[in-house]
């Protein structure tokens, strides 16, 4: 299968018209303000609409209307952004780490001070500068710090997009100075016309991930590249055997694997997310359906916090798949069973 486009490289953008057309308007008359948050959870689209406003600011004439972002990819400013190569453009993302091969946990005050210093310099091909954060979430205070400056004292033509999945973390001076941009998620039915446009996947498992992925169509074009859908059966057959009873030395079969390795990241994360979903529902009393349905919402969290914990600390330890998930069959078991 084909990797996925990155968000610089996607063209279009599902169910965010409205959002598009409001800040249309608003950069139309030339009151698009410097400093905005963008705020949604993982997957939903932020980094996408970032981009596509990037695309309509840096040349505006790309355009093809005046109520959205649309900008045809052969523009020159579609293809240097999509090839990273827009001078007047900057990403602030956390460094990539070559000893251990992997995303720092946070972007540095040196990262936020360079960026700065792009803000400040003339535009190279046109009028404005841009820049993105992805995400906000990932400065530590010395850089949230420094990013403020740029806030309260902001270069001519600069505009800062910072994407968040938890802005009420960001520090209320960097809040008070943006405005804010809320990605909600978008209907099911959306999000399953996407996955089969795309050619990801069947009607059957479009909707077997639609319904996971809740409304975030990044998140749920990752999971059907992914093979997303057997990993979310495989949790749902994991759960309706822990709470009837049934030893799923099968499903330890499937996961153990190294081979297993996308499955069990995708398996792990919706286990996690299908617990604490279901305690919100039960504890605000809506229905629900399949095998935690009878599960009490105190149960549904301390099994949520055991599988956490579990998960957690067996990977830090590289304890063996197989002996994770036996661990959590036999510690959720009396908590999924219970009525009470």
């Amino acid at each position: 299968m084909d990797a996925l486009s990155e968000p610089r490289e996607r063209s279009d953008q599902i169910g965010r018209e409205s959002v598009e057309a409001h800040l249309s308007e608003i950069a139309n008359v030339g009151a698009l303000t410097h400093g905005w948050i963008i705020k949604g959870g993982e997957g939903v689209g932020k980094a996408t609409l970032a981009y596509r406003l990037a695309r309509g600011l840096l040349d505006p004439n790309a355009r093809l209307g005046k109520d959205s972002f649309n900008v045809d990819p052969d523009e020159k400013v579609f293809r240097l952004i999509a090839g990273e190569a827009h001078p007047d453009l900057f990403v602030l993302q956390r460094p990539w780490d070559e000893k251990n091969s992997r995303y720092k946990s946070e972007i540095p005050v040196d990262s936020v001070r360079d960026l700065i210093s792009f803000l400040n310099r003339t535009p190279a091909l046109g009028r404005m500068r841009v820049a993105i954060i992805d995400t906000a979430d990932h400065l530590n205070r010395n850089g949230a710090n420094a990013l403020l400056k740029a806030l309260e004292e902001p270069p001519k033509n600069t505009a800062l997009f910072l994407l968040s999945t938890q802005p009420g973390r960001l520090p209320a001076t960097v809040r008070s100075r943006c405005k804010v941009i809320e990605l909600r998620p978008l209907a099911g039915q959306l999000v399953v016309d996407l996955l089969e446009r795309e050619g990801l996947a069947s009607e059957s498992n479009a909707k077997t991930i639609a319904a996971h992925a809740g409304g975030r169509p990044g998140f749920a074009l990752r999971l059907a590249a992914e093979d997303g859908a057997a990993a979310i059966t495989l949790c749902d057959k994991f759960l309706s055997r822990i709470v009837a009873g049934n030893e799923p030395d099968d499903i330890i079969a499937s996961l153990a694997p190294k081979s297993a390795d996308n499955a069990w990241a995708i398996f792990r994360a919706t286990m996690l997310q299908s617990l604490m979903d279901s305690a919100r529902a039960a504890a605000s009393q809506r229905s629900r359906s399949g095998p935690l349905k009878d599960a009490s919402a105190q149960n549904l969290l301390r099994a949520w916090e055991t599988a956490s914990t579990l998960l957690s600390r067996g990977e830090a330890l590289n304890v063996d798949r197989g002996q994770i998930l036996a661990a959590l069959n036999f510690d959720m078991a009396p908590l999924l069973r219970s009525r009470v």
